[in-house]
């Protein structure tokens, strides 16, 4: 049997960028399965991607510099990925984040911007309704709007694009579920099993990027568990007409922390205090050539998680919470004034939380490391956090001006790595 010198566990945004770049080192394998046909409770398959959609929102604004400098590395890369492998992903449709004056989440921004130079304009509540006049905020907010290197990207696209890039270096793609991870002797040498329904492969070293999955498998060393949270994220996609679509096609993505305007609808979560906070895309073009507006809300504003794999696959298999998706579609019409709703529908996905609100990038031994947790911001920096883990595990370098302990993996169990 041949040994790879990595293999890849997870074929999403973090193990496909990886995969692509740990190809060009070395004898690589990517295994994970690809989008399903079909989510019913009825199918056998119990494992699925956060990366099933069309819209996520890009930018280099952020409330925490680790973040920011995550994506900015990840979106200087993102035209020339385009360009290799010939997938557009990426609309620079610019990003404005809302809030109010002197509020805590807008000057961790404010600060973020000025300590990593990022290029903002700060908009007024009186600029922000002569740019949007569409746009239904309260007098007591302003926004903070980046241009350039921001607006969204499609998350499946991406996932291609890594992929068919990886394939190029030389890389295999294995589109199985893996079901197991062990650590074994052959000629005197440890060695990294991978196992599937169909084959046994053989590595020197595994990285793990199975996401909110981990736990389901038996992916981890006897004993060790991540400390992670799996955090239900509910969505709704608001249908327009082309013809509204022209009327707002200058809209930017969005990020929201606040409380509102008295008129957006108190049926949308909101946390004790009465703050409200969300993210909503431009009107994205879906593959049955509808635009849709999409809107989420932050998972910290849910405090329901997951625990088993049955509650994961009822999860995916589903279109959310009905009530939050209803909520959602009526504050996405208390937002965007003068577009008309043709229909909607819901849509969920669950957020990999760790305590330290940033990904694990790390070694659990000499042979075995993980790229696990996007805390809801992993689809916009998953090449950076991908070319982190390929050289980490591959080349046994760090490199990343961010300090590694900052991407050090917590667990449940034990107080101490292997």
């Amino acid at each position: 049997m041949s040994v790879y010198d990595l293999v890849v566990v997870g074929a999403g945004l973090i193990g496909s960028a990886t995969a692509r770049h740990a190809s060009q080192w070395g004898r690589v394998c990517l295994v994970g399965p690809e989008e399903p046909k079909s989510r019913t409770l009825d199918d056998a398959r119990d494992i699925y991607g956060a990366h099933y959609d069309e819209g996520r929102m890009t930018r280099c604004i952020a409330h925490d510099p680790v973040w920011a400098t995550l994506c900015q590395n990840s979106i200087a890369r993102y035209r020339k990925l385009e360009a290799d492998s010939g997938i557009s992903f990426y609309d620079e449709v610019g990003a404005l984040v809302l809030g109010e004056n002197n509020s805590e989440y807008m000057n961790q921004n404010e600060n973020v911007i000025k300590d990593q130079n990022v290029k903002i304009s700060r908009l007024t509540y009186a600029e922000l309704k002569k740019q949007y006049p569409y746009l239904n905020v309260s007098s007591r907010d302003y926004g903070l709007y980046e241009g350039t290197n921001a607006g969204y990207i499609s998350p499946r696209k991406v996932v291609k694009a890594q992929i068919q890039q990886a394939k190029l270096y030389g890389c295999t793609f294995i589109p199985e579920v893996v079901n197991e991870v062990s650590r074994v002797v052959q000629d005197g040498e440890y060695y990294m099993r991978i196992t599937t329904d169909s084959k046994h492969i053989l590595a020197r070293k595994v990285l793990l990027a199975t996401g909110a999955f981990t736990p389901f498998r038996n992916l981890l060393p006897r004993g060790l568990e991540l400390d992670l949270k799996l955090i239900p994220i509910t969505v709704a996609k608001v249908e327009i007409s082309d013809l509204d679509f022209k009327k707002i096609k200058d809209m930017p993505g969005m990020v929201y922390f606040g409380k509102g305007t008295d008129d957006w609808t108190k049926a949308f979560p909101r946390d004790q205090t009465g703050v409200i906070c969300w993210y909503m895309l431009p009107p994205v073009k879906y593959q049955d050539g509808k635009n849709y507006i999409k809107l989420g809300h932050f998972h910290n504003a849910f405090p329901t998680h997951f625990t088993t794999s049955k509650d994961m696959k009822t999860w995916f298999c589903s279109t959310g919470d009905k009530h939050i998706v209803d909520a959602t579609a009526d504050l996405i019409g208390n937002i965007v004034k003068g577009v008309n709703r043709v229909s909607y529908h819901g849509d969920c996905c669950v957020i990999t939380e760790t305590p330290t609100e940033r990904p694990y990038i790390d070694m659990l031994h000499s042979q075995l490391g993980v790229a696990i947790g996007g805390n809801g911001y992993g689809a916009k920096s998953s090449d950076e956090i991908g070319r982190i883990a390929a050289a980490m595990v591959l080349k046994n370098e760090w490199d990343s001006t961010i300090p590694r302990t900052v991407f050090q993996a917590r667990f449940k169990d034990v107080d101490s790595k292997l």
